[in-house]
């Protein structure tokens, strides 16, 4: 069923559990998530993002995206990740989607916060949840967002959000859910991943007293281990978005497949199956990981 963000993350919230938010190119990712959702039983976000319109417009990929989601057997949310200007976003709303990034985390604070407080001061009649971003995400996979070469991750606390700042921009923002720097990347990690969690834990409990309808992401979980996620969980992350892991996983598979054949022919459509039955199962893993109890 089509949903909206909000109502998920509310009942995360209550539950104690993070809500897998994955991002969805194509007819074969869009089939993997959803069926790796319904399998495990539990909602989700599918997310178009500004940085893929070279892969798929939005428009091309929105009737489908919403389809899947209205026929679903779990709450989704139709999200668009990553939307750095407002009318790109405007275009997310118009094509049907129940949730929308608005990133203006390359802005001051400031900026961020009136950009914010105005968009969601906008959509929020239409039913329409938002979420933010606060302290630069770095980036380990060139092109993966939208302006950014790959970032400098010697000293990954230089990007982390200020708890202080966490704690007014959800206060005064209103967002549904406010993405946050911690020691995550986007893309995968060269090192074995360090999160701060006192520092997760102090924008939790600051946020519970100033915004309690605001609840905290981290962008980047691919390359997290369970017990890592399930931590950041217990210290009040809602939402953990997921994406390179599951994108990158089919092609070793798909050339092994290629090779084996040798001479003989090799189907496109059959490798594109093979690529979905291997991304649905990486995403079944990452859904039962912020799940504690699956």
């Amino acid at each position: 069923m089509l949903v909206n963000m909000k109502d998920m993350l509310l009942d995360a919230e209550r539950n104690k559990y993070a809500i897998a938010s994955i991002n969805t190119p194509n007819l074969e990712t869009l089939q993997a998530v959803i069926w790796a959702a319904e399998e495990v039983g539990a909602g989700l976000t599918i997310n178009h993002a500004q940085g893929s319109e070279d892969v798929v417009r939005l428009e091309h990929i929105a009737p489908y995206m919403i389809e899947f989601a209205v026929k679903a057997k779990v709450p989704v949310a139709v999200h668009l990740d990553h939307g750095y200007d407002f009318d790109f976003c405007m275009r997310a709303v118009r094509a049907g989607f129940s949730s929308i990034m608005f990133d203006n985390s390359h802005f001051p604070l400031e900026e961020n916060i009136a950009q914010t407080k105005a968009f969601v001061k906008m959509v929020t009649p239409l039913g329409i949840s938002v979420e933010a971003e606060l302290g630069e995400m770095p980036n380990n996979m060139p092109t993966c967002v939208q302006g950014q070469e790959k970032s400098d991750l010697s000293d990954l606390s230089k990007y982390f959000t200020d708890p202080d700042d966490a704690v007014r921009f959800a206060g005064e923002t209103k967002v549904d859910a406010l993405a946050v720097s911690v020691g995550t990347v986007h893309g995968m990690y060269d090192d074995k991943p360090n999160l701060d969690m006192p520092r997760i834990k102090k924008m939790y409990e600051g946020m519970r007293e100033a915004a309690p309808d605001t609840h905290l992401c981290l962008h980047g979980s691919s390359g997290l281990d369970v017990d890592m996620i399930r931590e950041a969980v217990r210290n009040g992350v809602r939402k953990f978005n997921y994406f390179t892991g599951m994108d990158t996983a089919a092609a070793p598979v798909l050339l092994k497949t290629i090779l084996e054949a040798g001479s003989h022919p090799v189907n496109y459509s059959n490798l594109v199956n093979l690529a979905r039955d291997v991304m649905r199962e990486h995403a079944v893993q990452a859904i039962k990981n912020m799940i504690p109890g699956k």
